[in-house]
């Protein structure tokens, strides 16, 4: 099964289209998930960081767009 003390995926996507009773069971779980972690006390951890843009490069500075006859 698993080891004891390790939790495991709460929720398993299926592919498929859910009707308005799955929807409700899912809003249902969720909105609980949220309300047991206010409820611990337990503070929310920090948002990562966002990621650099993967077209912007280091080697890129100044304008984003240069002209083509700028000679570079």
């Amino acid at each position: 099964m698993g080891e004891p003390g390790v939790m495991g995926p709460a929720l398993r996507i299926e592919r498929g289209r859910a009707d308005a009773d799955e929807l409700a069971a899912l809003t249902v779980v969720l909105c609980s998930v949220v309300a047991g972690r206010a409820a611990d006390g337990a503070p929310e951890p920090p948002a990562p960081a966002p990621a650099p843009a993967p077209w912007r490069r280091a080697d890129r500075t100044g304008s984003a767009y240069r002209s083509p006859y700028c000679w570079r």
